[in-house]
């Protein structure tokens, strides 16, 4: 079967889930399918056997995608349908861009699926904003949210298709390049993800805490304000000898790997996936990573680690037992990791949505020899 990924540029830098997701999704499931994938124009990198790469998107690492390069999409998408099985979108849902989806896919005549990478925003209307054969979410929690504008979405959750530790080495040049010594605690959560104040109340309150590293890339313009006022805060609470931020890193999962824990008290998962993938990559290290009571992030780590509301006490008390809790709960997270979120296992469960779309009477044939229609 072939199928022809829709998304963003899968082109560096990969430090955007929009295109690690479908990315890794590709690698795992071009072991069994075809699997056509949209880069951008001045991209000759290569992919693995079973993966073709169409330089379609301009050649820009830009969070958002224009208008322009949109209609290439677009165009590009209804020029190679004809040669693929089944169309696989992956965004947030809005209004414009799902009833563009919703017309391309007329136009194409092929079975479509979606990959809700996370909520719509707070307010959207939600008839009419899922507009394929089938949809998925990353969570349950997302899943019950858009089930109320029709039939509810298949839950399979993003993978990581490397699941080996990142090694000394590349903790080494982490160190070096960030000039941090190791014992730090991180947040990897873009500047606009908020929870950064309520860790600098926790880390004003006390004193006797590791040191704070934030971490967070240059998503969005905001960026950089929000980064602004944040440092501005921390001088002001006298607090610039155990917290430091930084910008975009190289090396995001050398940084985590190198981590005593990876803190994630995000206030809003807004524009973002419902399972930040730095917490898999957190997990991959079995580093163990505590996270804020917002529902995606709290059923991630649901028999793992404890969610935390925004309270300073219990964050507080948290960070304090990380010295005697960390190997025990970076054990369970690797094994979480193992079970759930293996980029071929999540493929796996792909390929039977893909077959039930594309091949919906095939009929199979038990060993007694009676045909059995498949769902």
């Amino acid at each position: 079967m072939r199928v022809l990924f829709v998304t963003k540029a899968l082109s560096p830098p990969w430090n955007d889930a929009g295109k690690l997701v479908p990315r890794d999704l590709a690698v795992a499931l071009a072991e069994t399918h075809e699997v056509d994938v949209l880069v951008a124009r001045d991209d000759r990198a290569p992919w693995p056997r079973g993966i073709r790469a169409h330089r379609v998107h301009p050649p820009s690492s830009g969070y958002r995608t224009g208008a322009f390069a949109q209609l290439a999409v677009m165009a590009a998408t209804w020029r190679l349908s004809g040669a693929t099985d089944l169309l696989h979108f992956f965004f947030q849902p809005h209004p414009r861009a799902s009833r563009a989806s919703r017309w391309l896919t007329r136009a194409c005549r092929r079975p479509s699926v979606h990959t809700v990478l996370s909520a719509p925003a707070a307010g959207t209307p939600l008839p009419g904003l899922l507009f394929a054969d089938r949809s998925v979410a990353l969570s349950h929690d997302t899943a019950r949210s858009l089930s109320a504008g029709g039939a509810a979405p298949d839950v399979v959750p993003p993978g990581l298709v490397d699941t080996a530790p990142a090694g000394e080495a590349r903790v080494r040049a982490a160190l070096a390049e960030c000039e941090i010594a190791p014992g730090f605690v991180l947040y990897p959560g873009d500047y606009e993800a908020g929870g950064h104040d309520l860790l600098l109340a926790v880390w004003s309150a006390a004193s006797d805490l590791p040191p704070l590293v934030f971490a967070g890339r240059a998503k969005t313009p905001e960026a950089g304000r929000h980064r602004s006022r944040i440092e501005n805060e921390i001088a002001a609470a006298g607090l610039a000898s155990r917290v430091r931020t930084l910008g975009t890193v190289s090396d995001m999962p050398g940084l985590i790997a190198s981590a005593a824990a990876v803190l994630f008290p995000a206030s809003t998962l807004h524009a973002k996936t419902d399972v930040p993938l730095v917490l898999l990559e957190a997990w991959r290290e079995s580093v163990p990573v505590l996270v804020s009571d917002l529902p995606p992030l709290s059923e991630l780590v649901d028999g793992v680690t404890p969610a935390l509301p925004p309270d300073v006490a219990r964050w507080t008390d948290a960070v304090r037992r990380l010295p005697g809790s960390a190997a025990a709960w970076g054990r369970l997270g690797r094994a979480r990791l193992d079970e759930r979120f293996h980029a071929r296992t999540c493929a796996a469960r792909y390929a039977e949505i893909y077959r039930q779309l594309v091949h919906p009477t095939r009929r199979a044939v038990h060993a007694a020899g009676t045909a059995v229609s498949m769902p």
